[in-house]
């Protein structure tokens, strides 16, 4: 058996190569399927083929031998081996120049270091040398890396920068030695190659050297230390990371450069680091302060509560009020306590920021603290003290406290006003809002009575609403509903005031029609709309006294039907992005039939988003062509009325964002229609 299959070899070799060069496409690649199982044994046979004169042959034989080579790192150390020697066996000399280099592409994915001394007399080769340079640094080791080490010592210029910059992406400490000398003697450029691929390796017999290329004004030298001192601190070298940190410290030139060491040097934990990091928090650069305030709330050191307590005794105003944010952000124990303390501190930009972090933390003994800064201080630390204030009584509302919630925001209400505080008067408002409890509304009432009520207070009414309609007591709840949609409120206010009611059973209609808003359509849509050719295009008959007689339509192959709409909104605003779910280039017509008891001449007022036309009694009587955002009473058109029904069509197109529209009817006074409503 084991001579039969021997003399099959050859045979078998000889048909793949041939398959390799057919111009069959088919054939070729079930060649290149089977020529990887023949190994080492083909791989001097692909000579011709990798100097083909079709590109497809070329490439073919150059896949089969990336194809064996990738097999060759799954199977036993010897058969690797046969692959290795027999492409290095395609790198001397007597082969074509093309050849060799695909061969050392080649070895990159399967060479060892048995292959390196071969490699390395490559690296003199100037037509090879960057091909074996890449297979040595895919190989990665040892010994790799001393040959490139090895090679630097006697070669110049970008040869060298190459060298040097493959020894940094290797990262192997074998390119220390080599490196170091470049920096301290090579021309500038090289020295700046030297120290990137130095901080690429981040070995400690480089830091001192890196400094002195900072000193220098090697370009790269700085960003080199810095990450030397992080690669220490990956390994665990704590103290020679401090060390690269600190003398970056000491070297840096600029804000971005004093950041990074900061940022190393909290990240050490080292009990040196500490007064460096504390000391940098009244820098004048906000981005230094703030480098030093991160790293000092990522520090990490087993005395780092008792350093901390000892640096402040020692810190100035302005690092004091750094470290008091510091101790909040870690939460240390003795927060409170410096908080307190701070509160009355003589210097108001230090009792102004213990103040405003008092706000942060979840500690109601800050309550009579705030309290009382509000009550006495000036208006700035009155200011800052309320915001604290509500803040914890925002923390508790959210915690379900409702009771101190409700008393908290109560009492600050009252302050906000003597003081004519409204963004505060607003946000305790809201508050009450937020806990919607019945027992707020003797103080919510004094703001409904006012002329122009908070728009948070008509929120807060109409939250204890909906709290009075879940325990059961309608017609308080609808009482007082009513009450904010009669304030004519702002649209979104009102809307959920006309929705309360609807689930009170109410019609909230009434107030709309009461003042000559139509709240009754028929609405057929989506209609297409590209470029908005809508305007002008007629989907149905768009004169016609009985538009819904066609009860559905066809467009674009789909059929559409009416639908029937009653909307609730105070502003008889009719959103047309809650009925229809396609809202982009898009056009729909509005219906509504309404009766006025005599002929009169009266003004459509009409608002839309975007275009709009508009039929009164099967006569175009206002178009408009354009974008444009919702007004109420936008356009105003003079119309005359019938006795009787009166029959209303619109058109309203969209691009994109709002689609809506709002139509009402007044007499030339601009007083609202009594009409009534009808059915088609």
């Amino acid at each position: 058996m084991a001579t039969a299959t021997v003399a099959q070899v050859p045979s078998e070799l000889t048909e793949v190569l041939q398959q390799l060069q057919s111009p069959d496409n088919a054939l070729r690649l079930q060649a290149m399927e089977r020529a990887p199982k023949l190994g080492a044994t083909l791989i001097p046979h692909l000579v011709p083929l990798l100097t083909h004169q079709d590109w497809r042959v070329q490439r073919a034989a150059q896949i089969v031998l990336e194809t064996i080579a990738a097999r060759a790192t799954k199977t036993n150390a010897k058969d690797r081996q046969e692959v290795i020697n027999a492409l290095l066996t395609l790198t001397k000399p007597d082969r074509p120049l093309p050849v060799r280099k695909v061969a050392l592409q080649t070895l990159s994915i399967c060479a060892t270091d048995d292959a390196v001394p071969s490699l390395a007399t490559l690296l003199s080769d100037e037509s090879l040398r960057s091909d074996a340079l890449a297979t040595l640094k895919q190989i990665g080791s040892p010994a790799a890396a001393k040959a490139v080490a090895n090679a630097a010592v006697n070669a110049k210029g970008a040869w060298l920068r190459d060298l040097l910059a493959t020894l940094g992406e290797m990262r192997r400490p074998e390119g220390v030695p080599i490196l170091l000398t470049m920096l301290k003697s090579g021309d500038p450029e090289t020295k700046a190659v030297a120290a990137m691929a130095l901080g690429r390796i981040g070995d400690a017999k480089a830091v001192a050297a890196l400094a002195d290329a900072v000193r220098q004004g090697v370009p790269t030298a700085f960003d080199a230390l810095v990450r030397t001192g992080d690669l220490l601190l990956q390994r665990g070298q704590v103290s020679l990371a401090a060390d690269a940190f600190e003398r970056a410290l000491q070297l840096a030139k600029d804000e971005h450069q004093r950041c990074a060491a900061l940022l190393g040097l909290g990240k050490t934990g080292t009990a040196k680091a500490l007064p460096l990091l504390v000391s940098a928090l009244d820098a004048p650069e906000l981005t230094v302060r703030q480098a030093a305030f991160d790293a000092l709330v990522a520090y990490r050191h087993q005395e780092a509560s008792r350093g901390l307590k000892e640096m402040w005794k020692r810190a100035n105003l302005t690092q004091r009020g750094m470290l008091l944010r510091v101790f909040v952000a870690r939460k240390e124990p003795t927060t409170p306590q410096l908080l307190r303390q701070s509160a009355t501190d003589p210097n108001p930009e230090m009792r102004t920021t213990a103040l405003t972090l008092m706000g942060e933390l979840d500690d109601p003994t800050f309550e009579p603290v705030l309290w009382e800064a509000a009550m006495k201080g000036s208006d700035t630390i009155k200011n800052v003290a309320l915001r604290s204030y509500l803040n914890i009584a925002e923390r508790r509302a959210r915690k379900g406290e409702t009771a101190q919630a409700r008393a908290m925001f109560e009492r600050a209400l009252q302050l906000t006003e003597q003081n004519h505080l409204l963004e505060l008067r607003d946000r305790a408002l809201s508050g009450l809002a937020f806990l919607g409890d019945p027992q707020s509304l003797p103080l919510i009432e004094r703001y409904l009575q006012q002329t122009n009520p908070p728009r948070e207070a008509l929120l807060a009414a109409i939250a204890i609403a909906e709290t009075l309609m879940r325990q059961g007591k309608k017609t308080d709840a609808t009482a007082l509903a009513w009450r904010v949609l009669s304030l004519r409120p702002p649209r979104d206010v009102g809307n959920r005031a006309s929705q309360l009611l609807v689930r009170l059973g109410e019609d909230p209609s009434a107030i709309p029609r009461s003042q000559g808003f139509l709240c009754h359509w028929w609405l057929l849509g989506p209609l297409p709309n590209p470029d908005n050719r809508a305007f002008d295009q007629a989907f149905i008959d768009e004169t016609s006294l009985a538009p819904l007689r066609l009860e559905t339509v066809r467009v674009d192959n789909r059929l559409l039907s009416w639908r029937e709409i009653r909307i609730a909104d105070p502003q008889g605003v009719v959103d047309l992005t809650q009925f229809f779910r396609q809202t982009e280039w898009v056009a729909c017509y509005a219906y509504t039939e309404f009766v006025v008891d005599s002929d009169m001449d009266a003004e459509l007022r009409i608002g839309s988003d975007d275009s709009v036309k508009v039929w009164l009694n099967g006569q175009l009587v206002h178009q408009f062509g354009g974008m444009r955002g919702l007004t109420v009473d936008q356009d105003r058109v003079r119309a005359r009325l019938r006795k009787g029904v009166n029959r209303l069509l619109l058109k309203v197109t969209q691009s994109g964002g709002g689609w809506e529209f709002c139509v009402r009817l007044v007499d030339l006074q601009g007083n609202p229609i009594a009409y009534h409503e009808t059915s088609p």
